[in-house]
């Protein structure tokens, strides 16, 4: 992993933590976070299961959206585990007008 991460320069695990935060979109910013890398495979902490499962099924989207940014074969799996989301992560949301 440490070769791989290298490619990317900086703070490889920063640089793949904030590439998932910007490509999965509002909703499920806000609810899931970037726990881990392990070789290729982020793990990624989720609120819900159905938000696992969701996120099962827009993972070969998220990992091409990945890959365009951070380069082929640095993220190559995407794992879910259910868990708290710290209130930190959850983004602010927007107040009626």
């Amino acid at each position: 992993m440490g070769e791989v991460l290298s490619r990317l320069g900086g703070s490889g695990r920063a640089r793949v933590f904030d590439c998932y935060t910007r490509v999965v979109g509002a909703t499920l910013r806000a609810r899931s976070m970037p726990e881990r890398i392990t070789d290729t495979t982020l793990y990624v902490r989720v609120a819900t299961s159905a938000l696992a499962h969701e996120l099962t099924l827009l993972r070969g989207e998220i990992l091409a959206r990945m890959a365009r940014e951070l380069g082929p074969g640095v993220i190559v799996e995407l794992r879910t585990r259910v868990g708290r989301i710290p209130d930190a992560v959850v983004a602010p949301t927007r107040s009626s007008r």
